[in-house]
């Protein structure tokens, strides 16, 4: 009986939410939709001035000619930097896969040590007859 109130009490709340939801959105929909369009007036104020920003500036411009020996050159010095920054991270790439290397194998000739230590442990268990089986 408990369990059949409690569903519907749940069904009950759930309904009340999406109600409580649509009344809401129904009250607030034209209002939300008139506050957006209140100033037509600032798309207005843009129009003249661009016409004058473009013509100052269009008689203040200068313009740079293009020296393309110099272009080739700088690139040329690019990929040498780039060569040298790949060489030096492969380099650094290849010290830490070694030092990767060495502790895999200390961890491993650890792992060796205690599981010689551990059978050593449990033999001595055996052998003295003192645990009995289950």
């Amino acid at each position: 009986m408990a369990k059949k109130f409690g569903k519907f009490l749940m069904v009950t709340a759930a309904v009340g939410a999406v109600a409580a939801g649509v009344y809401y959105c129904l009250q607030n929909k034209e209002s939300s939709v008139d506050d957006d369009f209140d100033d037509d007036d600032d798309f207005d104020d843009f129009d003249d001035d661009l016409e004058d920003d473009e013509a100052a500036k269009d008689a203040e411009r200068n313009y740079v000619d293009l020296d393309l020996e110099k272009a080739e050159e700088f690139k040329e010095g690019l990929n040498a930097a780039k060569a040298e920054a790949t060489d030096k991270i492969v380099g650094e790439a290849k010290e830490a896969a070694d030092k990767v290397k060495d502790v895999a194998d200390k961890v491993k000739e650890t792992a060796d040590k205690a599981e010689v230590k551990v059978e050593e442990f449990f033999d001595d268990d055996d052998s003295d007859g003192s645990m009995d089986a289950v």
